[in-house]
């Protein structure tokens, strides 16, 4: 027992033992903080939410949560480091993607997490840039905010173009299939009245109605 005590690894600050955590935490499930921290640190409200599990429990759990909030660059970047590189702590489902909501994030960072995601291709990347768009940011640089400005509205209008042709399509087979439609009994065309009734003007939560419709066997 008193040899295992003088083995202990102990930390004069909790900036020193998070830093600890990045380096050597590499499973979701490793609990390295809550073995050495201090009662005194543990016991901060910040790391007790919602009446749910303290935020320590797991080394995940904290290292996503400093990653989200905290204003201390040497930490930020030792996590975005351990983070882009493929730490295992950030691989579950559960978790939410980290760095994206910090608002003390250095404009360099904030150009490294955006290039980050932007290159991957993905419907859930691309979420992530329509996020950090409405995000105020602290220290981001105008250019900086411009550049994540128009990727999230080129976004915006790809996923329009993708939802009206989706509904254009859908539309024409159900005009298609509509006897009782008079534009086509009097002598229009399918493909008329489509591009007639899906124009850029159509409400977002028409398409969105059209789309549900449609969808219904």
């Amino acid at each position: 027992m008193f040899f295992n005590l003088l083995n202990r690894k102990t930390f004069d600050t909790e900036k020193e033992l998070i830093l600890y955590v990045i380096e050597n935490s590499d499973k979701s499930y490793s609990e390295i903080y809550k073995k050495y921290a201090k009662r005194e640190w543990k016991s901060n409200p910040k790391y007790h939410k919602h009446g749910c599990s303290p935020e320590y429990t797991y080394d995940a759990w904290i290292m996503e949560f400093f990653s989200n909030n905290s204003d201390d660059l040497e930490i930020i970047e030792a996590l975005w480091k351990k983070y882009k590189y493929g730490n295992l702590c950030w691989t579950k489902p559960i978790f939410e993607t980290p760095f994206v909501k910090n608002v003390n994030l250095t404009d360099d960072l904030i150009r490294s997490v955006y290039s980050y995601y932007s290159t991957m291709n993905t419907r859930t990347m691309n979420t992530r840039i329509q996020e950090m768009q409405k995000v105020e940011y602290k220290n981001i640089l105008k250019e900086t905010k411009e550049v994540i400005d128009n990727h999230y509205s080129a976004l915006q209008k790809k996923e329009r173009k993708e939802k009206e042709d989706k509904t254009k399509k859908k539309l024409t087979a159900f005009l298609t299939t509509a006897a009782a439609t008079k534009s086509v009994l009097t002598g229009n065309s399918i493909d008329d009245v489509v591009e007639q009734t899906i124009t850029s003007d159509i409400d977002d939560a028409v398409l969105n109605y059209m789309n549900k419709l449609f969808d219904k066997k």
